[in-house]
């Protein structure tokens, strides 16, 4: 696949349930989104970044952190159930110019920086794929509420041990990448044929709850300390 122009979408509703004002609340001095937009910014392979937001102070925010803002997102698709797909159509339609392929980048993702994302467009445009997602690698033994009781889901019982388990690759919703034309026909951002980007599990870290705001802001102090967080 050779080189194509790529526009980098961040979505970012002003609502939120388990941190209020999320998107821009502070993180170790910076609003959250910043951290996505420099990202976006800074990485040499996106040609163009937007924030669709419903909200006037994102909207500002986002902009004083050099991305475009060139629409309000309409009420009825920043509901709290609001899945992100239409939003992407949404943003896709409303733009005057057209690209081959987007990058959809999650303001909730601050470790994720612009190394990764320009790793992640090269290895989409040098593979055979229709699309692409940002994982983390785990091991760990899953299991699942049944009326029967706790199953097991991704091992037989006979427990190896932990270095010799074959590994999993958990989506951490950092980086995804796709085709514009593909996802307007189906709304799907893991539509055919998928490539996996691995991350770190320090780099997934992702912003939903207080404690993973926390948690971020321990690690960008820390490694601003020149402590070296391990992989």
């Amino acid at each position: 696949m050779s080189s194509n122009t790529t526009l980098a979408i961040i979505p970012a509703r002003g609502g939120s349930k388990g941190i209020k004002r999320k998107n821009i609340r502070d993180l170790d001095g910076r609003p959250l989104i910043e951290y996505t937009i420099d990202a976006a910014k800074t990485s040499d392979a996106v040609d163009r970044v937007i924030v669709s937001t419903d909200d006037q102070e994102i909207a500002n925010v986002a902009a004083a952190a050099g991305a475009e803002v060139p629409f309000m997102r309409p009420d009825e698709l920043a509901r709290d159930d609001t899945p992100t797909e239409p939003v992407l159509t949404h943003a896709l339609k409303e733009l005057d110019e057209e690209f081959d392929q987007f990058v959809l980048l999650q303001p909730t993702s601050p470790l994720r920086t612009a190394e990764h994302v320009t790793e992640a467009i090269t290895k989409y445009e040098q593979s055979e794929s229709e699309s692409l997602l940002s994982v983390y690698q785990s091991k760990n033994y899953r299991w699942q509420y049944t009326e029967e009781g706790a199953t097991q889901i991704n091992f037989d019982g006979n427990r190896s041990r932990r270095q010799e388990k074959q590994p999993e690759f958990a989506e951490n919703g950092a980086i995804y990448i796709t085709e514009v034309d593909t996802y307007l026909q189906t709304e799907n951002l893991t539509y055919g044929k998928t490539e996996l980007y691995e991350m770190s599990e320090r780099s997934s870290v992702d912003i939903d709850v207080p404690f993973d705001l926390w948690l971020a802001e321990q690690i960008l102090r820390y490694e601003q300390s020149d402590g070296d967080i391990p992989s």
